[in-house]
């Protein structure tokens, strides 16, 4: 009896998001967050929700999968990423299935593919690729491949509120023309940071990218957390664009995690945040195993 189980990252929003080439682009910042999915032979114990069934049925028809298969696999999904903070939970769950489909049904669907199935069903991340990209989360292009990875230690902030992802990009305001310049020089910073491997140009990046979304989505501590970070030896802030997620970038050697938290205690009401996580920065991709 085949067994696949696939386990798939969340983010802490993105590092960057914005107009590049007249294209909507963002890249996503993967953390140790998952989303975990196995698919046995046997009949369906749990409904699916809304998405995942979307996406089931996307690859049934794509692919030509008997219709009947439906009733011979039994799906069990299970989360610890919150959901409607911008921390791409719903990009992994359907990501995690179409991954687990095709290791199932023996497709060999790329990551490409999957990211292609996903924005069939909503504007979504890209955390299904293990190196980061530039991403049109729209229409699922890679407008740009920076053949690089980045890990470090992320304190992240879930602060209360929830944005409906669909709802948010059909809403956003387009960019002005200063905009889009000022987003190319993000662009530019955040290459060149991934580069020389120089995790403060990065994450001056992250929080100048943060700062250009304050008129789409507007974060009230925004300003409070990136001046904490820099007071405390942070890297700079990094922000679900669609969501209320907001993440201190630092590196252990340098951070004083003592004298911040102190300090947030005192500047950010416990009423306006839900929970803090201390998380890493890893890798993306979804990690498959099959068991015969």
């Amino acid at each position: 009896m085949r067994t696949v189980t696939v386990k798939s990252p969340g983010s802490c929003g993105e590092f960057i998001q914005g107009i590049y080439q007249e294209q909507p682009c963002l890249v996503s910042c993967p953390v140790d967050l998952y989303s975990n999915i196995r698919m046995v032979e046997g009949p369906a114990t749990r409904m699916l929700d809304t998405k995942a069934v979307q996406m089931l049925d996307l690859i049934f028809s794509e692919y030509s999968i008997p219709r009947e298969e439906k009733h011979h696999i039994n799906i069990q999904m299970s989360s610890e990423i919150p959901i409607e903070k911008g921390m791409a939970s719903s990009t992994a769950d359907i990501a995690g299935i179409a991954r687990g489909l095709s290791a199932y049904y023996d497709l060999g669907l790329s990551d490409k593919t999957i990211a292609e199935l996903c924005v069939f069903i909503e504007p979504t991340d890209n955390i299904m690729f293990e190196r980061l990209n530039l991403f049109n989360h729209v229409c699922g292009d890679v407008l740009i491949n920076f053949e690089a990875q980045l890990e470090a230690q992320i304190l992240i902030v879930e602060f209360k509120g929830a944005v409906n992802t669909m709802n948010f990009h059909r809403q956003q305001d387009g960019y002005t023309r200063e905009e889009v310049d000022r987003f190319e020089a993000v662009l530019d910073l955040f290459k060149q940071g991934l580069q020389d491997k120089n995790l403060d140009a990065i994450g001056r990046a992250c929080t100048e990218s943060a700062r250009l979304n304050q008129k789409i989505l507007y974060k009230p501590h925004l300003e409070a957390l990136a001046a904490l970070s820099e007071a405390f030896g942070g890297h700079g802030v990094i922000t679900g664009h669609s969501g209320t997620v907001i993440g201190v970038l630092y590196s252990e050697e340098a951070f004083d995690y003592t004298a911040f938290m102190q300090r947030f205690l005192d500047v950010v009401p416990k009423q306006d945040y839900d929970a803090l996580f201390l998380k890493n920065i890893i890798p993306g991709g979804l990690r498959v195993s099959i068991e015969n």
